[in-house]
């Protein structure tokens, strides 16, 4: 079951305030000019293991989420999402999936209050959030979400920029655990429910981010992000559109980790993209460097299981390993679209200093959206293929998704 907390009492209070203006007459009217919307999903994912000492797993969950969303008044709004998953069946021994996809149960995952003025936009309380440092996945049945305030303007031409803080994250499960976010304080005692929301260190995290679009041609992204007394990160990247007779960019980007105990070594990231479309065919090679030696620590790369901005990120392993020190990352690839379906293919290879640890991985990411009367209905295909240094730890992936929305 989820809980309402003291925040969603305080935005009711808030909206009834915001009512006195003789437009609207009732607190009624205001939430029936809103809208209600959501999703229904069915998931099933499969993974196979090399190593006989690990146990093959299969899980199929059903479930979605319904978001509701007031009218307009004065610049206030009022938002909220309640997630549900239902597992219908499941075979994982070894509980591969108790972190991710094995929950029942329902999470109050959005209740925000969003006031925007001119070009300028305050919101508060539980929502999404996606951004290079802090970004929460939707690659589950159950999507991440945050507690967070936020104010963001685009006042200025071509540049958006942001400042906010964050207090809370919303997992998978309630037996989600990322070791490098071990500074959350995680649920060690789960019982197999959507993720609550967990407090962040103890003092939540600070970020600023401006994205800027210079000449139609560069467009500029850079954040920072302070997880008070844990770790600072910077984050930029800089594209740039070739001046071709078919689309065509170069792209750069660069992490930068400074850990406030001063036993953490110090750490970095340095990526390259290229790609150009051809014949509706799109072309894309990645390459990531990161700093360090061997053992030393790791890249931060964010909050959340969306913060893989690197450009050599896969879908099955997110592409973790290219933070790991001293490691070499590259990705070539190709994508393309046929009418309503969307395809992509790509090998990523990972060279970690580290004996045993290199990893190469194949991806391929089907997806197709009806149309005319069906086009609420969606379905995708994710297949990955890990070919490990150490052969015990092979494995391939599946991932299959049916999503209805209304």
């Amino acid at each position: 079951m989820f809980k309402y907390n003291k925040y969603v009492l305080v935005l009711l209070a808030m909206s009834n305030n915001a009512l006195s203006n003789d437009d609207i007459e009732s607190f009624s009217e205001w939430i029936h000019n809103g809208n209600v919307g959501g999703t229904a999903r069915s998931y099933y994912f499969e993974q196979d293991f090399d190593d006989s000492n690990t146990e093959n797993s299969s899980i199929w969950v059903n479930g979605g989420n319904v978001t509701f969303n007031t009218s307009e008044f004065n610049g206030f709004k009022l938002g909220g999402e309640v997630q549900g998953s239902y597992v219908s069946n499941i075979n994982d021994d070894d509980d591969t999936t108790a972190g991710d996809m094995n929950a029942q149960g329902l999470v109050l995952s959005e209740a925000f209050l969003k006031y925007q003025f001119g070009d300028t936009v305050f919101s508060g309380g539980r929502q999404h959030f996606s951004s290079p440092l802090i970004a929460n996945s939707g690659s589950r049945l159950i999507n991440e979400s945050f507690e967070m305030y936020q104010v963001s303007s685009s006042h200025f031409d071509g540049t958006d920029i942001s400042i906010g803080y964050v207090t809370k994250y919303q997992t998978r499960t309630d037996k989600s655990f990322y070791v490098d976010n071990e500074f959350v304080d995680f649920d060690f005692n789960g019982s197999g429910s959507p993720g609550d929301f967990y407090k962040i260190g103890n003092d939540g995290v600070f970020f600023v981010q401006v994205n800027k679009r210079i000449a139609k041609k560069f467009k500029v992204n850079s954040q920072y992000a302070n997880v008070i007394n844990e770790v600072q990160a910077l984050y930029a990247d800089l594209e740039y559109t070739l001046p071709t007779n078919f689309n065509s960019y170069i792209a750069m980007q660069y992490y930068k980790t400074k850990w406030d105990k001063n036993e953490l070594v110090d750490n970095d990231l340095l990526g390259f993209k290229v790609g150009f479309s051809q014949g509706g065919v799109d072309f894309f090679a990645g390459y990531t460097l990161a700093g360090g030696n061997e053992g030393d620590n790791r890249v931060f790369r964010g909050i959340g299981q969306g913060a893989y901005y690197q450009f050599t990120a896969t879908t099955k392993t997110a592409g973790v390993g290219a933070f790991e020190s001293g490691t070499n990352s590259y990705q070539l690839g190709l994508g393309s679209a046929i009418s309503n379906l969307k395809g992509k293919i790509f090998y990523t290879s990972f060279d970690n200093p580290i004996v045993g640890k290199d990893l190469n991985e194949w991806t391929v990411n089907l997806a197709y959206q009806f149309d005319g009367k069906l086009e609420n209905i969606g379905i995708s295909i994710d297949f990955s293929i890990l070919d490990y240094e150490n052969n015990q730890k092979d494995a391939t992936d599946l991932r299959t998704k049916f999503t209805y929305s209304f």
